[in-house]
């Protein structure tokens, strides 16, 4: 970086106003200086600058070749600065064309009835969900390639640079094909025999009922592991798979796919789905327009 000049901002905003008025008289009135003050101050900026600056020729001060080439940079530099710092326009939602979240499949579906309403009502907006391999990309919200990220978790956790907004909490259920004529609760013997499939979004290995089963030094015996759960119950069709899921879309896809379901016969921990956006753009307006929304479609 090259060496900062040691020059007091003042006497450029001073020479921007008076390069383009040519007046100290209304320089000065611009400005809010006496005359005199006004004299002074451009006094200082030559002699801090080396240079005349403005000669004066009939009541008007007339550029030097020196002022010529540094208001070329100056004034650019002036506008940009008084634009940044004059109050920003009120927020108009209709202006806002895109949002980018990410979310599973499932967290997508979940998001569903809010974002069919919230579309709606907003003709000129476009929502692009994106699925990534990690379940809390927070680099890429830190980077604003993503607004949010709708995701969930089984225990709580604070993540520094990330705020958090609670959704909702859901129980997990087990699905399996009619067919096997399963008994509502299962027995934890039966539930071990019976091959599983498994759900990992960020490609895992094994899931929070592996987890669990952990816990009391047991396992099952996982013959798929898939990314994608809306589509996973279709799967379970004349196999004696099962699956365990969230029951919140258990309920939907077993009427869809004739499945049935069941009590697992562990204690799985339930889920929160959650909103998570960066500490960054705690203010930016359209991440606040759009979490009051749903807020208040949610009624949270």
């Amino acid at each position: 970086m090259r060496n900062i000049p040691n020059i007091d901002l003042n006497l450029l905003k001073l020479f921007v106003v008076l390069y383009q008025t040519g007046s100290v008289t209304q320089t000065a009135s611009i400005l809010h200086m006496s005359q005199s003050a006004c004299s002074h101050a451009l006094t200082r900026l030559r002699t801090s600058l080396k240079d005349e600056l403005f000669v004066r020729e009939n009541n008007q001060m007339l550029a030097t070749d020196f002022a010529n080439k540094l208001a070329v940079d100056v004034l650019p530099a002036f506008e940009a600065i008084t634009s940044g710092l004059q109050e920003a326009k009120p927020f108009d939602p209709s202006q806002v064309e895109r949002l980018t979240l990410a979310a599973t499949d499932y967290t997508a579906w979940c998001l569903k009835p809010f974002l069919s309403d919230l579309l709606s009502l907003y003709s000129n907006l476009s929502v692009q969900i994106i699925q990534l391999e990690e379940r809390i990309p927070v680099q890429a919200l830190k980077e604003c390639k993503l607004d949010l990220v709708c995701g969930f978790e089984h225990q709580q956790e604070t993540l520094e640079s990330l705020t958090q907004l609670n959704w909702f909490e859901g129980a997990y259920v087990t699905l399996s094909c009619k067919s096997q004529a399963l008994p509502k609760q299962l027995p934890l013997e039966l539930f071990l025999s019976k091959p599983h499939v498994l759900i990992a979004p960020w490609n895992e290995t094994r899931g929070i009922v592996d987890q669990t089963l952990a816990q009391s030094k047991k396992s099952r015996k996982l013959v798929l592991a898939t990314p994608h759960m809306l589509a996973t119950p279709a799967l379970l069709t004349n196999t004696d798979w099962l699956l365990t899921l969230p029951a919140k879309y258990a309920e939907h896809a077993a009427n869809i796919h004739h499945l049935s379901v069941h009590q697992p016969p562990v204690n799985v921990p339930n889920y929160r789905v959650k909103l998570y956006w960066h500490k960054t753009r705690q203010k930016d307006p359209k991440l606040r327009w759009f979490i009051s929304q749903f807020c208040q479609f949610y009624d949270l």
